[in-house]
C-alpha cells in the first residue's frame, strides 16, 4: 500500500519531528532517518544531536590539545563516538558512549597515583606505539604495589551506571600479577561501593574463558574504545572457593580488567570523588611485566 503523505511525516513541521526525536536517544534517531525523507531531514539537524550532548561538551573540547572541527551536531557526536580526543595536554581523553551520549574518560599514568613510579628501579615510563597517550608506565620490579586515581562525579554524566577499568598489556615475562590478595575496589565520597574483588591482572587460562573472550573480542562495539559489550569476567577458583575477577582482550589490542562499578547522582547532587584502586600490599610478592596506558572511566554495558 502507498504511503500517504501524512504517514511519512511530510506534514509535520520539521521542528516538531525534531523535538519528538530528541526525547528518544542516539540509537533512536539514527533509525527514524529510515522512516522518510522528512524524518531523516529533522533526526539528522542539529536541534536533534545537540539534545544528545553533553551540556558542558564545548568547555570540555576547550581543553582538547587539538581542535575539534565538525560540520554538524552529529558529525561531532559520532567522532566523539569514534575516537577520544586528547584533553589537558595529553594527560587524559574523552570521548561519548555512543548508545547513550554519555561522557567517557581515560585517565593517563601521568594522572594515576602508581606506589614507586618516580624510581626507575621499579617503574619506567616511556612511549607505546598502541597507546593514545605519549607514555604509559611499565612495572620492572615491585612487591609492594598500589595503583589507584580519582575523577569527580561532576565530570561524568548524571544519572548513570559507570564501570573503571585499568587498560594494560603483558610482557612475555610478566608475572606475580595474580596473587588472590590482589584486590580491586571503588569507593564515592570516601565509602566503599560495592565489594572488594580478589583481581587477577593475568587472564585466565580456562580453556573456555579463552573461547568466550575471543568471541567477545570480535563482536560488536558500544563505546569509544572498541571493546565488546561483555559482562565482568570472574568465577570461583579451584582453591579455596575464592572469586577472582579476571581481565578481557580488546579488540584494539589491550587488556583490560574491570576495578568496579558506581552510579552517579541525578544533576542536584552534589559532587563527590570516586576513587579507583588496584593493589596488593599483603603477600608482597614480587611483580613485573605489566604496562598501563591509563584508567577508562565509560558506561557500564
Amino acid at each position: 500500500m502507498k504511503q500517504s503523505r501524512k504517514e511519512s511525516g511530510q506534514e509535520v513541521p520539521e521542528e516538531c519531528l525534531a523535538k519528538v526525536i530528541g526525547l528518544t536517544s542516539p540509537a533512536d534517531a539514527c533509525r527514524a532517518t529510515a522512516v522518510s525523507a522528512a524524518f531523516q531531514s529533522a533526526a539528522d539537524s542539529d536541534a536533534v544531536w545537540e539534545r544528545f550532548l553533553p551540556l558542558d561538551c564545548d568547555a570540555v573540547l576547550e581543553r582538547a590539545v587539538h581542535l575539534v572541527d565538525s560540520s554538524s551536531k552529529k558529525e561531532l557526536f559520532m567522532d566523539l563516538s569514534d575516537d577520544h580526543v586528547l584533553l589537558d595536554g595529553g594527560k587524559r581523553s574523552f570521548g561519548l558512549h555512543r548508545s547513550s551520549g554519555a561522557k567517557c574518560y581515560m585517565l593517563s599514568v601521568s594522572e594515576m597515583g602508581i606506589a614507586w613510579v618516580t624510581a626507575d628501579l621499579y617503574w619506567i615510563k616511556r612511549s607505546d606505539p598502541d597507546s593514545r597517550f605519549s607514555k604509559v608506565a611499565e612495572l620492572m620490579s615491585v612487591c609492594w604495589f598500589s595503583i589507584s586515581d580519582r575523577i569527580s562525579s561532576k565530570e561524568l554524566s548524571p544519572g548513570t551506571q559507570y564501570a573503571a577499568y585499568l587498560v594494560y598489556k603483558l610482557t612475555q615475562d610478566a608475572s606475580g600479577l595474580s596473587s588472590p590478595r590482589q584486590i580491586s575496589f571503588i569507593e564515592v565520597g570516601g565509602q566503599l561501593v560495592g565489594s572488594i574483588h580478589p583481581a587477577s591482572l593475568h587472564p585466565c587460562d580456562r580453556c573456555s574463558c579463552a573461547t568466550r573472550d575471543g568471541e567477545s573480542s570480535s563482536s560488536s562495539t558500544t563505546s569509544t574504545t572498541n571493546v565488546a559489550a561483555v559482562q565482568v569476567h570472574e568465577h570461583m577458583k579451584d582453591e579455596g572457593g575464592l572469586i577472582v575477577r579476571y581481565p578481557r582482550q580488546r579488540v584494539d589490542g589491550w587488556l583490560e580488567f574491570e576495578i568496579g562499578d558506581f552510579h552517579t547522582g541525578d544533576e542536584a547532587a552534589a559532587a563527590v570523588d570516586v576513587l579507583m584502586v588496584l593493589q596488593e600490599l599483603e603477600e608482597l610478592q614480587w611483580k613485573k611485566g605489566l604496562i598501563i596506558e591509563g584508567i577508562e572511566i565509560r558506561p557500564r554495558n
